[in-house]
């Protein structure tokens, strides 16, 4: 179901930005995630939400629920679309069929999930940076966590990396979305391979490409790694907040392996539920487009320790892999939460 609607509201809109909010079942956390939302108000609402899973009565209570919950909580003026499937999908391709959705209609927006904690302070990081680097096409992403809380050696209020960032709550362009290669063309192209194998290594190398031809096998889209490789071959830059803007409440919330969540090393809690930080505007701009390898090697350092590779029971290869891409915090929260279903 597809629909767009004027809401007039008690309050005036107070960022001029659009917002996709990507949702299921988890009622609790998704009221949570959206009063942040409801907090920054946005002029335009993107709604997306997959349908009940075959067999699962609480299915479709609980998406009666978390749609009832967010409705009723959309008190100020803003347009609101909906994209309400009947039929269960799956988070892929559901994320990448939400996320072109909006940019039909959309050059430039912001992507939130259920389980993303925000600051509010977000929205219009967003929103200006949205503006100040839409036309310049070496700029990928905006991302709103900093794996390393706060990262004290950028004087600014944030700063550009090509391998580093997550998609915790991010934003983007038409023109970054419209270049995703879904169908992974690269795979046939020798000199792209014989490219990463000088920069990267054969053996990397390969699960890299085994991955994203796993990934093709499957005739679903898998928006994260669309996205990271479109990012990463391509040679462009994801800007990072100083301090952390975003982290995830999904692990343990509301959640078939709640008790795993208690059972996580500190150090893994830390990581999965960060601070969040305020900005304070104007905001203090690079002077140049220059990729922070520094940060880059310290997260390297705090992501490759033990817990990770014990908590999560990958080898250090597959991990590997992942540090190709924009999506590392992510890509652990999908391991976690692809086990609840």
């Amino acid at each position: 179901m597809k629909e767009i609607s004027h809401i007039e509201g008690k309050y005036s809109s107070e960022v001029d930005v659009a917002v996709l909010l990507i949702f299921f079942t988890r009622v609790e956390i998704t009221i949570r995630t959206f009063e942040q939302i409801r907090k920054a108000r946005p002029s335009r609402l993107y709604l997306y939400q997959d349908g009940p899973r075959s067999g699962r009565k609480d299915d479709i209570e609980n998406i009666a629920k978390c749609r009832k919950s967010i409705e009723s909580m959309i008190d100020w003026e803003c347009d609101v679309h909906k994209f309400y499937q009947e039929d269960n999908l799956g988070c892929d391709p559901s994320e990448y069929i939400s996320q072109k959705w909006m940019f039909e209609t959309e050059v430039k927006g912001i992507i939130i999930e259920d389980d993303d904690a925000m600051s509010v302070s977000f929205f219009c990081f967003c929103k200006e940076l949205l503006d100040r680097y839409e036309d310049d096409t070496r700029i990928n992403i905006i991302c709103g966590m900093n794996h390393l809380g706060v990262y004290k050696d950028c004087p600014y209020d944030y700063f550009f990396s090509r391998l580093g960032g997550a998609i915790w709550g991010w934003a983007t362009w038409k023109r970054v979305v419209d270049s995703w290669d879904s169908q992974y063309k690269f795979l046939g192209n020798k000199y792209i391979k014989q490219c990463l194998y000088s920069e990267h290594g054969k053996k990397l190398s390969d699960a890299f490409y085994a991955n994203c031809a796993k990934h093709l096998a499957t005739g679903r889209e898998h928006y994260e790694s669309i996205l990271g490789t479109c990012g990463y071959l391509n040679n462009v830059v994801n800007i990072v907040p100083t301090k952390n803007m975003t982290c995830n409440c999904g692990v343990g919330l509301e959640s078939t392996h709640s008790t795993e969540y208690h059972k996580l090393p500190l150090s893994t809690r830390r990581q999965l539920f960060m601070k969040t930080y305020e900005l304070e505007f104007p905001l203090k701009h690079p002077e140049y487009i220059q990729s922070d390898y520094h940060y880059w090697n310290l997260v390297k350092r705090q992501i490759q320790g033990n817990w990770f590779v014990r908590t999560f029971k990958i080898n250090k290869l597959e991990h590997l892999i992942y540090m190709f891409f924009p999506v590392i915090g992510k890509w652990v929260m999908r391991f976690e939460k692809d086990k609840q279903f």
